[in-house]
This record gives structure tokens, sequence and C-alpha cells, in this order.
């Protein structure tokens, strides 16, 4: 077989089975020694060396994922390329992106994103003829699969990263520029104190649910990290593998929050493997998103349908944002990567808050009586500025 030499620069001669190939040598994105054979067809070794020679033309390019059909593998045929297809470009771009030490929430949503992709336009289709149409394509496909405008631009998203990689690596020669679908914003959808009234008081669900929905309410964990996260002491540390923003957090517990916490991972644990089904990581997570489903069940049945279990987490910023005014520490509370993702809790009005929150109206109508008056400032203009 012979040794790989260090610089893998030329294609080489190897013979098996009486037969020759050529043999090209290179380290892939990890570093990684890969290898590919290409069969010359002949028993002769100085047609071997002569078609060998014409392997080396286009080394390079079989180094870069092109795949090339050569004379001597059809009848009558030519020397031509077989584009590299979207599915092996995307291949190629998994592997780079396995060194960035994504969290596998994140791995999981590029795959979602470029299955869509490939399912709009086709896997085989030449990476190379990707352009804006193939874009325009994919938004027409997921219009018609009834996606939402946030749902296609969480895939273009992803496209995106993939497209600027395919870019830089040279598979496509021009940049794709996408436009992300215009979307409304939106105001979050909190929960009055009559509907958790209502919440809790259900009798469609468990009570162990309906502690659980409190949990959340008065937390502001989103659905997996009170799983994911480790307890110390009274504090529920969200590292950054469990976060979905990669930012660590710590969320106070009190008696009733670290119980109720307790409770649900005991229960969770306990039916791994029973419940669900596939492996013990899907039917644990069947099991979590059961929370969710109850949350639904919940809601229905108390005529507040159109609410979703992330709400609940909703009602634990605005009810934040309304006691303290203060967004960045909101921000820091429940995990945001910026302030301007929290700012949406600040475009309710204060007195509105006051009718839906009555049980934090007196803290409310304090920030109210406050006013903007900067009254130190106007007493020394006062007293030396002859202002009546």
């Amino acid at each position: 077989m012979g040794c790989i030499r260090e610089d893998y620069q030329m294609a080489t001669l190897r013979k098996r089975k009486g037969r020759y190939y050529s043999r090209i040598q290179w380290r892939n994105e990890l570093n990684k020694v890969r290898e590919k054979q290409i069969p010359l067809k002949t028993e002769m070794k100085s047609e071997a060396i002569v078609r060998n020679h014409e392997v080396e033309k286009v080394e390079d390019l079989i180094k870069k994922g092109e795949n090339w059909q050569f004379p001597w593998m059809a009848e009558g045929g030519k020397k031509k390329l077989i584009r590299l297809s979207v599915s092996d470009a995307i291949e190629k771009f998994y592997a780079v992106k396995m060194l960035d030490n994504l969290k596998p929430m994140t791995f999981e949503a590029y795959r979602q994103g470029l299955n869509a992709f490939m399912e709009a336009i086709g896997s085989d289709y030449p990476i190379e003829s990707v352009d804006h149409s193939e874009i325009n394509i994919f938004k027409k496909w997921s219009k018609a699969k009834n996606h939402s405008p946030v749902t296609t631009n969480l895939c273009l998203q992803k496209i995106k990263s993939f497209l600027r990689y395919c870019y830089d690596m040279g598979l496509i020669k021009h940049q794709v520029k996408l436009e992300m679908m215009k979307v409304k914003d939106k105001p979050p959808m909190y929960l009055n104190e009559e509907n958790m009234l209502n919440l809790f008081s259900s009798d469609s669900v468990e009570i162990h649910y309906r502690k659980a929905f409190y949990f959340y309410a008065v937390t502001g964990c989103r659905l997996f990290e009170p799983f994911n996260g480790y307890i110390s002491g009274n504090w529920l540390i969200i590292d950054s593998v469990s976060s979905k923003t990669g930012i660590d957090r710590e969320v106070e517990l009190n008696k009733n929050t670290l119980s109720i916490l307790l409770e649900m991972r005991d229960i969770v644990e306990k039916a791994i493997g029973v419940s669900g089904h596939g492996s013990r990581a899907a039917s644990r997570r069947w099991l979590i998103k059961k929370y969710s489903r109850k949350f639904k069940k919940c809601a229905i049945s108390g005529g507040f349908g159109f609410h979703k279990f992330h709400n609940l987490r909703d009602t634990y910023a605005t009810r934040r944002w309304a006691i303290t005014g203060d967004i960045l520490a909101v921000s820091k509370e429940i995990g945001h990567t910026s302030v301007k993702m929290t700012e949406k809790y600040t475009k309710f009005k204060l007195r509105r808050l006051m009718q839906d929150f009555p049980s934090i109206a007196p803290t409310i109508e304090l920030r109210l009586k406050k006013g903007s008056m900067d009254s130190g400032l106007n007493t020394l203009a006062l007293n030396h500025l002859q202002i009546a």
C-alpha cells in the first residue's frame, strides 16, 4: 500500500487484485486524513500511469469535494464534473460546526432548518447552482406548509449561515443575500391574575402540574431548565450548557419552589423508560413536554386556550418589570442575551398592569407617583437661580 506522504500533493498509484487505482489523500476541516480511490480500470501499469496523470489535473478539485467522471469509466465518455450536491455540502458544513462545540439544541436547530431546505429544493440539487431563486423556492415551500413567518425565519437564519460557509469555501461563486420574512411585532401574552387563579384551581389536571405552573410563573424558567440545571442550596443554577442562550444564571428558590422542583424531577426521573417512546433521552424529553401539554389542557378548560406554556415566563417578566421598572435587571434574571429582547415587556401601560395584577398594584402605583421631576436639582435651582 505504501506510506501516506506528509504533503498529500500528488495522486499515487495503488494496485489491488491486479487492477490499478489512483489514490488521493488529504486532510479535511477536522484535520482528519481523508482518502479517495478512483478506479483506473486497467491491469497495465503504463496505461495506469497515463490515466493517473488525468486524475492529477483535477486532484485539487476532488479534495474540495467535487466528483469527477473520467473517459475510461464509461464507454465513449468524457471527463466531466459530477457536481457537489446540497446534501454533500451540508455534511461538510456539519463537520465544521462540530468544531464549535455547539449545544445539542443548537445543532438540532441547524438540522431542522437545513433538512427543510433540502426538502424544498432537493437534496441532490447542485450546491453551485444555489442562488436567490432557490431561496424563493424555499419560502414558497414553507408557506405551502403553513409555517409561520417566525418558523420560516428560523430556518432562513440557518440556511444563511450554511450558504456563507459555502461561499467562503468556494462551493458557490457569489454570496447569496437572504431577506427575512416580515414579522409583525406582537406584545408578549402574559396571564392576568384571574387566569392564574383559574389555572391554580382547575380540576382538569392533577395538582402536581398546577404546582409546576406556579413554579414556572414565579421563577421565569424555560420548560427544560428546571430539569437540566442543578440545585445548590436554595438556588437553581442554570449554566451555559443548560441555558438556551448560553448565559449562566441563578434562580433563587424558597421552601415552596424548592419542594416543587424536587417533586418535578422525581416524577420525571421515575417515569423515564416507562412513559414516552424511543430512547431514554426521548422518553425524558416527552415527559418534560408533558407539562406544556397539561398547561394547554388547563388553559382551554379555563377559557384562555390561546395562551401557551411560554406565557408563564412572559408573566414572570412582565410582573418583574411592573414591580422594579429595571429592564436591565429583568433581562439578566430571565437570561436574555440583550436588553433589546426584554424591551417588549416595557410596552404595557402601568395602569393596565395594575388592573391585571391587583396583588402588586400598590407597588406599581408607587412607581407612578414618583414622576419624572428631579426634585434635588429643582431645589438647587430654587436656592441659587432666583426662580420663583
